[in-house]
């Protein structure tokens, strides 16, 4: 076990409170991690990921000092919240130009067989896609969700699935 799961069993488990520190801990920046175990830590006097769960488990007044703790370092744990969550998005971000840059660079490459590939991979998967919704009695639409990937990522609706990953995050900030 590792303090990871300690955040998680927090974030479910301890309330409004110590779910902050849970946050901290299911984390990925060095600092707040450490800010989280510094207060797990001083909760439960266990320096061991597996004995600190246990104690707060066990005895719900390490919960009732976790959550004094939090709310005496509240602004510091939304701070550190704020800060993975901006990282997480830069990285999304910096994803999502490299990405671009990649299909802007094949779109004016020189080399004619680059240029057509992907507008070409696409129209043949459409023109397949509906030559096997009319010739099929009963078309699967899986193979046709398949079959029409590549024309609707190619016409941008690659995005879609994007922002539900940003509707999640937001209910998971909340």
């Amino acid at each position: 076990m590792d303090w990871k799961d300690v955040g998680a069993w927090l974030k479910d488990n301890a309330g409004a409170g110590a779910a902050l520190v849970g946050s901290l801990l299911t984390g990925n920046i060095p600092g707040a991690v450490a800010a989280g175990v510094s207060m797990v830590s001083g909760a439960t006097g266990e320096a061991n990921p597996d004995k600190a769960l246990a104690a707060m488990q066990s005895d719900p007044g390490t919960l009732l000092k976790l959550r004094e703790l939090s709310v005496q370092n509240e602004a510091s744990i939304r701070e550190h919240i704020r800060a993975m969550e901006e990282l997480r998005l830069k990285d999304l971000q910096a994803e999502h130009h490299e990405t671009q840059e990649t299909i802007r660079a094949g779109d004016k490459a020189e080399d004619r067989l680059v240029r057509w590939t992907r507008p070409l991979q696409s129209w043949a998967s459409l023109l397949a896609a509906i030559g096997y919704g009319l010739a099929a009695k009963n078309p699967s639409l899986e193979l046709l969700a398949l079959l029409l990937a590549l024309p609707w990522a190619y016409a941008g609706l690659r995005q879609i699935g994007k922002g539900m990953d940003t509707v999640a995050a937001v209910k998971a900030a909340k």
